[in-house]
Parts: C-alpha cells; sequence; structure tokens
C-alpha cells in the first residue's frame, strides 16, 4: 500500500466521522511542522496556562517535560501493549496524576516488523475525543505522526485509549508522544 492511499483512506474516514459524530478526527502530519508545529506549540502554552491557573503557581514553579509511559499509568517505563486481532484494545485506562496535565500530539512506532493497530480511540472524561486512522503507519520512512488537534487531559481526569486490532502482538512498541506540565519537584526539578 503506497502512502498516499493511506492518506486518502484517513481524509475519507475523517470527513465520515466529523458528520456523523461528535468526536474529532484529527489529520495526521508525518513531521513536526507547519499546522503540526503550531498545535503543538499551542498544546504545550495550554499546559502551562491551565497548570499555572488550576494550581496557583507562577510559571517559574511549572516544568513542562516530555511525555512518558508511566503518566498514562503503563506498569514500566517503556511503550508495549497486548493487542489481538479485530477488537477494541484498551491500551491505555488512567486517571492523570493530581498536579499534572497532559497533552499527546502523536505517536511513533518503535519497531516497524509488523502493525498490528489500525485506529486509535481516544477517550477523555467518559466521551470519545478523537479517532486517529494509523493504518500503514510502519510504511513510512519515519514511522512517526503527528496530529494537528492534540488531546489534553486535566489532573483527576479519566483518559482511555483503545486500539483496533488487525494482528496480534503480545508487545505491540508503539508509543505516544506529548508533553506534561506539572508542578516543579514533581519528577524533576531543573
Amino acid at each position: 500500500m503506497k502512502w498516499s492511499q493511506v492518506v486518502f483512506l484517513g481524509e475519507e474516514i475523517s470527513r465520515n466521522l466529523k458528520s456523523n459524530s461528535s468526536a474529532t478526527s484529527d489529520m495526521l502530519y508525518l513531521g513536526l511542522k507547519g499546522p503540526s508545529l503550531s498545535s503543538y506549540k499551542r498544546m504545550v502554552e495550554d499546559l502551562k496556562r491551565k497548570a499555572m491557573k488550576e494550581l496557583n503557581l507562577p510559571e517559574e514553579e511549572i516544568v513542562v517535560r516530555s511525555l512518558r509511559p508511566t503518566d498514562l499509568g503503563l506498569a514500566t517505563p517503556a511503550w508495549s501493549f497486548n493487542i489481538a486481532t479485530t477488537v477494541w484494545n484498551t491500551m491505555v485506562n488512567t486517571t492523570v496524576a493530581d498536579n499534572r496535565f497532559i497533552g499527546i500530539n502523536g505517536i511513533v512506532y518503535l519497531e516497524t516488523s509488523a502493525q498490528s493497530i489500525s485506529e486509535l480511540k481516544i477517550t477523555r472524561m467518559g466521551k470519545v475525543s478523537s479517532y486517529w486512522n494509523i493504518e500503514g503507519l510502519i510504511l513510512c520512512e519515519n514511522p512517526y505522526m503527528f496530529v494537528d488537534n492534540p488531546v489534553i487531559a486535566d489532573q483527576n481526569t479519566n483518559i482511555t485509549i483503545e486500539g483496533y486490532g488487525i494482528g496480534t502482538n503480545t508487545a505491540e512498541k508503539m508509543g505516544f508522544m506529548g508533553a506534561v506540565a506539572e508542578k516543579r519537584g514533581l519528577l524533576i526539578n531543573p
């Protein structure tokens, strides 16, 4: 399958979802530039602003760092998921920790031998907020994608990420990219 076919399929699904659902189907980009870079910068500013307001702290008391697997409730600091075929697999189901604000703006495949997930569905506070069609991502020279509409989850908010399985894999090496704004000293104190 050529990458242009994958993009076309994603655009078609995007149009159908936007007309039939309250969820958004974001446009996916192969690099952090243009709309995806602007969205990332906006996401980081939104995370900082929310953290400052809700924690009642000045900007110098807020740290912005990269998203880690444990921020999304994974037991280890490695991106790995158990995927079954032809069902929605719950990959993440967690409540964001107190004093922490999470933004997800992309995904990356850490190994490119096989891809077991065709779509991602992200639910925040009990409502589906995004669908991402990622089928064919491992065919790309650099197997990562960024979105133009990042998902933001505030402190103490439940977030669920499900992947639709198109193959079985007990260790799907796919990760989420994003940022975390938190009170200085929770994890790092630069």
